[in-house]
């Protein structure tokens, strides 16, 4: 505790405040009677409630600035574990530290946009040799997922029907309610999954409630009834379908760019911090796909040899073998059709971790890049 020097003879240090009593006063006024109460008195009072309520109000998504800072401080630990961290060839003698080849939103933006963009224009490839159409959808949750409630004048109020779900089951939730359209018979009956693809993007409301837009593509002749379902299934007031998109990547790639500002630009707005602050507070992964492209996981062992499309044709037709261990389920060898070693597990790298010396949080997978 902080000791605060008491100037006066008359005064005394009670619960951090500085009381100067009646008695010096009394120097002024001999009526004044010993025993009776305090008639004066000067307080310093150094009141630290409306500070520490203005840290944890709600700023941006949902967000204080007290989780703003939270955040911040764990990726910067996050980023000194990848920096102190490295792979160590034994060969050549050679150290690469961790983040050189971490694929992160926040540690990698631009290596990880540009992973993205690849799966998208892989995937808008795809449909165009399918011949299937753009369809693009907006799913948001009924009113009590939302914390707060927008007035008339475009402010924020508390929601009294909001039910406390968090950010993260929210997008499950929403996950549940595209799930049942993927379920319909518009998008079922006698429709292989090869021709019901999609791209989706998870963001925030403006309370932090989080919606999600949907490119996805299916035959021509599929187009209206989708609609259709899509209008039975969702209620018009905040959920959406569109068939008339004449640029489907440009389509989806403006809500990407808009959730990973950091691939665009160093210095973010005060705005953009807490969006990117939201996805690491809420553990909520931004972006999800069909299991129409090759898994990220031989991708990033092959993305010197072959491109998103080519390795994700090689794969659906079968061409290569892939052996996994039993119990870590990581990749040890790849092999062509001809049996040709395509990908071998090099034993001759050591992973060195950050020593416990150092002052950091340990980071999870996603943050060092196994996972989308």
């Amino acid at each position: 505790m902080n000791c605060i020097k008491n100037t006066h003879k008359n005064s005394s240090v009670v619960g951090g405040r500085v009381v100067v009593e009646a008695s010096r006063f009394a120097e002024k006024d001999n009526s004044f009677a010993v025993g009776t109460l305090t008639n004066y008195k000067e307080v310093v009072d150094i009141d630290l409630t409306d500070s520490i309520n203005e840290m944890h109000r709600k700023i941006h998504y949902g967000l204080s600035k007290v989780d703003l800072d939270n955040i911040t401080t764990k990726l910067k630990n996050q980023k000194s574990f990848l920096d102190f961290s490295f792979i160590y060839d034994r060969i050549n003698h050679t150290r690469i530290p961790l983040s050189d080849i971490v694929i992160s939103a926040n540690h990698s933006p631009h290596r990880y946009y540009s992973e993205i963009q690849n799966r998208v224009n892989t995937l808008q490839k795809i449909a165009e040799q399918r011949g299937l159409k753009p369809l693009f959808m907006t799913l948001t949750l009924p009113s009590e997922y939302h914390s707060f409630k927008t007035t008339k004048k475009g402010n924020l109020v508390p929601n009294p029907k909001f039910n406390n779900t968090t950010p993260k089951e929210s997008v499950k939730a929403l996950t549940k309610m595209f799930a049942r359209l993927r379920q319909d018979r518009a998008l079922k009956d006698g429709l292989h999954k090869d021709n019901r693809i999609y791209f989706r993007v998870n963001e925030p409301h403006k309370d932090g409630t989080p919606h999600t837009h949907i490119l996805m593509f299916v035959p021509s002749g599929r187009v209206e009834g989708v609609k259709k379902a899509f209008k039975r299934l969702f209620d018009e007031r905040g959920n959406d379908i569109q068939d008339d998109i004449k640029n489907s990547t440009s389509y989806i790639m403006k809500y990407i760019n808009k959730t990973l500002p950091l691939s665009k630009k160093e210095k973010l707005s005060e705005k953009e911090k807490y969006l990117n602050a939201w996805y690491s507070k809420n553990r909520v992964v931004r972006f999800n796909s069909s299991k129409t492209l090759a898994p990220l996981s031989i991708y990033r062992l092959l993305h010197n040899r072959f491109s998103m499309f080519a390795l994700t044709r090689l794969i659906n037709e079968n061409h290569f073998k892939i052996y996994v261990t039993l119990d870590t389920n990581k990749v040890i060898e790849i092999t062509d059709e001809w049996g040709d070693t395509v990908y071998a597990r090099n034993d001759s790298f050591n992973v060195h971790l950050m020593g416990n010396n150092f002052n950091y949080l340990r980071t999870n997978d996603s943050a060092i890049g196994r996972i989308a």
